[in-house]
């Protein structure tokens, strides 16, 4: 089964590629082995030292690997054909050699044929808008409404001539997104509005509409029946979803699964087959579509951190808290031996890290109390073992791999 582009830029994104390079990186993939990680070349220039050409990068194999330095240590046939295994083993050559002459696709520039419009011109971008508007959106969680629905967002739009008076003091999901699409940018792909069967009717004319989730898609809730329209119940954003499930941002809205929302709130895991999910609005952003749907990727997994930074504020801040790997350390010899409850001077740290787990299912809600107990201890050794450590690195202390990529899921920086 052959990787389409989307899915190669994904997996180059993870196996460490930079920014600028994760479409080429791609490219050079589907122009080495069409995108297939079975694929053998070069079996006519085998010999005692080396073997054939494997996998998606076509690295070239070394009979005995072992004798040799790193990255040509890597070059293990059996293990090339796996796609994760082959694209790190193409970064360590291509880092190596300060570029992609390794490799003759790019080289010849045959590469350029599989980048969109078949131009190195034409690479998206290297830093996304949507990235930023989900990172917009996601830091206005804990926001609750003024009486009668009153809301900044509304405020805002309306004092920018964004927006009609009419706005203000209406059920305001919708308008919580058209606001994080106008701070981002993405008015040319989103649509302005205070009216979910607006965005439905809007996506199906442009041919946007999908039955799949995508990162930055609006995810429309209803049925086909609602009163107002199709699909006219409720209107959030994707930021994350797998093979069952979708975690959305969303504003007028709540955890409990009441009708009636009052603020703004994360929400997931929900299963992308529930029946209230009517479908989804995929724009064709210019960073490309991490998207599930089998037209557009075909994704099994994807984050809004798969997407390239967002542009950078004017003032150059990063508004994400800090969490320090030491401080957690003092909080966890302070709080195990403690009484139950007990909270170390690094409390708001740890409670970041005890949110972030109990979104991720390895922490009851009601524990994460600021306090690294026994029960926190426990949740980030499944976390641990969810990110493939095992033994005494999934101990429940943390450790820099999987605490970024706890990060990176959950909005907070990581530093030692």
């Amino acid at each position: 089964m052959s990787l389409s582009y989307d899915e190669l830029r994904h997996l180059s994104r993870e196996a460490g590629f930079e920014d600028g390079d994760v479409d080429v990186a791609a490219a050079v993939a589907m122009a080495e082995s069409t995108g297939r990680p079975e694929a053998v070349g070069d079996q006519t220039l085998a010999n005692a030292k080396w073997g054939p050409s494997i996998g998606l990068f076509q690295i070239r194999s070394l009979r005995r690997p072992q004798d040799f330095g790193f990255p040509d240590s890597l070059r293990v046939e059996h293990a090339l054909y796996g796609p994760t295994y082959n694209a790190k083993v193409a970064r360590a050559i291509q880092t190596q050699a300060h570029g992609w002459s390794p490799w003759s696709t790019y080289t010849s520039g045959r590469y350029r044929d599989f980048l969109p419009n078949g131009t190195h011109d034409a690479v998206r971008p290297s830093r996304s808008n949507v990235r930023k508007c989900l990172e917009i959106l996601l830091n206005e969680a804990g926001y609750k409404e003024g009486p009668n629905n009153h809301n900044k967002y509304a405020k805002e739009l309306i004092d920018a001539g964004k927006a009609p008076a009419w706005w203000q003091n209406q059920e305001w999901c919708y308008i919580f997104q058209s606001w994080g699409t106008w701070k981002a940018g993405l008015e040319d792909y989103c649509k302005l509005s205070a009216f979910c069967p607006d965005g439905v009717t809007y996506y199906k004319g442009k041919g946007w509409w999908s039955s799949f989730p995508m990162i930055g898609a609006e995810v429309f809730y209803g049925t086909a029946a609602e009163r107002w329209g199709a699909g006219g119940s409720h209107i959030e954003r994707v930021h994350r979803f797998d093979q069952e499930h979708i975690w959305t941002i969303g504003g007028n809205t709540n955890t409990t699964g009441a009708s009636n929302g009052d603020g703004v709130y994360k929400r997931g895991p929900i299963r992308r087959r529930e029946v209230r999910v009517y479908g989804y609005g995929c724009p064709p952003f210019p960073e490309g579509r991490l998207s599930a749907d089998p037209r557009w990727g075909g994704l099994t997994s994807a984050s809004y951190t798969d997407l390239p930074q967002a542009p950078t504020d004017p003032d150059g801040q990063d508004p994400r808290p800090w969490v320090y790997l030491g401080q957690l350390e003092h909080a966890i010899a302070a709080d195990v031996l403690a009484p139950t409850g007990h909270r170390s001077y690094s409390w708001e740290q740890v409670l970041l890290v005890e949110k972030a787990l109990a979104e991720e299912g390895m922490l009851d809600p009601r524990w994460a109390d600021g306090s690294w107990g026994t029960l926190t201890l426990k949740a980030y050794a499944a976390w641990q073992e969810h990110c493939g450590f095992t033994g005494a690195a999934a101990d429940g202390h943390p450790d820099l791999e999987s605490m970024q990529k706890l990060a990176d899921a959950h909005e907070f920086r990581v530093g030692n």
